[in-house]
């Protein structure tokens, strides 16, 4: 299995910020031709992203651009409030129209989504409104991957807790999101994803670094705070190791959101982040293959 790697928006985003401007100003044809030429195969776009491109650019010369540079794993992100019955569902359905569309028009591999901030649904909620949300991408060709988010964030702050709304909402193409920093921060155990997640389950990937120590302002070391990969004390081997062990073969994503790499231009940030990851990663599998004994 050759290992490929995803740039997640907010590490190829240059300038872009959760808290600011969400959208990336640089031409797209830039961004995606600059992320193969490093040596990039797959790229995530953001909401606001796809907005702006689809009123400029459109989806059908979006998808030929990134089929000409070889970029074939694609993720369109987030979704938020899906789950909600009050005035913040008409936005996130405004949303969640954009990134169906968006995901079959460029042949998306996921759609991202979290419950960011719930205050509303528990488990039981949360499971039947992920299978219609399901069911609606698997009409796209799609898959629906559920970020799991500690409990200062979600209802749902647990392998148990997302692996249920998984299983429960029996849909096919709905699995889980799991990045290195929220298992991390949940104190989650590597070895928790091979017991917990059965095969059948679909995963997306994402490493990060970071420090050890808990943070004093937890939002803020999400989306300000986090390194790139081998910057920082996370053991991602492990995590990766236990991802692997779990049968996953798909590709492996960066996100980084840090207020020091939103002054880099778009070249550092797309030449930085894939030396740095690839060198933890590509050292992480041969590690993983030398213990079973095998190579490729």
């Amino acid at each position: 299995m050759t290992v490929e790697l995803l740039g997640s928006y907010w590490t190829l985003g240059a300038a872009a910020g959760p808290a600011g401007e969400q959208r990336c100003l640089h031409d797209l044809r830039t961004r995606i031709e600059l992320a193969a030429r490093v040596g990039y195969t797959g790229m995530g776009f953001w909401h606001a992203d796809l907005a702006h491109i689809k009123s400029t650019v459109g989806f059908k010369v979006m998808r030929q651009l990134l089929q000409d540079n070889g970029i074939r794993h694609i993720e369109v992100e987030w979704l938020l409030d899906w789950y909600t019955s009050d005035h913040r569902r008409v936005a996130s359905d405004q949303t969640r129209a954009l990134l169906l569309e968006a995901a079959e028009a460029i042949g998306a591999r996921h759609i991202k989504i979290g419950d960011l901030h719930n205050d509303c649904a528990e488990v039981p909620k949360l499971t039947e409104e992920f299978a219609l949300l399901c069911a609606q991408a698997a009409q796209r060709g799609t898959m629906v991957l559920f970020e799991m988010l500690p409990a200062q964030f979600s209802k749902a702050p647990s392998l148990d807790a997302v692996v249920a709304i998984c299983e429960g909402s029996g849909a096919k193409n709905g699995g889980i999101m799991l990045d290195n920093l929220h298992l991390q921060r949940t104190a989650t155990p590597p070895s928790d994803i091979v017991r917990k997640i059965g095969k059948h389950i679909p995963l997306g990937i994402e490493i990060n670094d970071g420090v050890l120590s808990l943070p004093v302002k937890f939002e803020d070391s999400v989306i300000n705070k986090r390194l790139l990969p081998g910057d920082g004390e996370f053991d991602i081997a492990a995590f990766l190791h236990a991802v692997w062990d779990q049968g996953y073969e798909g590709p492996i994503g960066v996100e980084v959101l840090n207020e020091y790499m939103r002054h880099w231009t778009l070249d550092t940030c797309a030449t930085v982040s894939f030396a740095k990851t690839s060198a933890v990663v590509f050292a992480a599998r041969n590690q993983w293959l030398k213990q079973r004994g095998s190579a490729e």
